[in-house]
């Protein structure tokens, strides 16, 4: 049973088509930091929290090795059909991110893209503590969190957690990791309704 798992999510990836597409933080931080590798297929990716799949998507397309775990399987369906229908490939996971079903030192990068916000303090540490053990030595975290400041009904609502991160919060939450970086992205949204506030964060085992 996945202990963290709010159905809510199941019907919202039933009812909406967004998210096919990854944010420009991420495709920055990859360039940045893979796309000189000699041999992209052997530079492997975990996702946590994938949803339908669209940092999955672009790593395959930019031909890098990528895995994905996540707790819904209409997510996971639909992140299927798309890199099927694309002809790229990519390992998905129905699981819990708290814990990951992967060997130590597994992968070379651990992406969390608006996933542990939706987890409470303790989980989010254990999330952190499962990216860390499956990351090589030396192995980068990059991970998207909303951050205090923001109204909560800019974000979903009736299904699950939300959890916004402060900036003194930051260097505990990410204690497991050095080189720790980050930078804010802030933004409005509808007609300037809602204001977005998110940290950008980077680390490494």
């Amino acid at each position: 049973m996945l202990r963290m798992w709010d159905p809510g999510w199941d019907e919202l990836f039933r009812k909406n088509e967004w998210g096919r597409y990854p944010p420009e933080e991420l495709v920055r931080f990859v360039a940045r930091n893979f796309y000189k590798a000699p041999d992209r297929a052997a530079v492997r990716f975990l996702e946590l929290g994938c949803g339908p799949g669209a940092n999955l998507w672009f790593l395959a397309r930019e031909g890098f090795s990528a895995t994905g775990i996540d707790g819904s399987a209409v997510a996971l369906d639909r992140a299927r059909r798309r890199l099927d229908g694309e002809g790229l490939k990519a390992e998905l996971t129905l699981g819990d991110a708290s814990k990951l079903p992967y060997p130590d030192a597994s992968f070379d990068c651990v992406l969390d893209v608006e996933c542990i916000y939706a987890n409470s303090w303790e989980d989010s540490l254990r999330i952190l503590a499962e990216a860390r053990r499956v990351l090589k030595p030396g192995g980068l975290l990059f991970s998207k969190a909303f951050m205090t400041g923001m109204p909560k009904e800019a974000l979903h609502q009736d299904y699950g957690l939300i959890r916004l991160t402060s900036e003194e919060e930051l260097p505990k939450l990410y204690a497991g990791f050095s080189s720790l970086e980050y930078d804010s992205l802030i933004r409005t949204d509808r007609n300037r309704k809602h204001e977005v506030r998110e940290w950008i964060v980077t680390a490494r085992k």
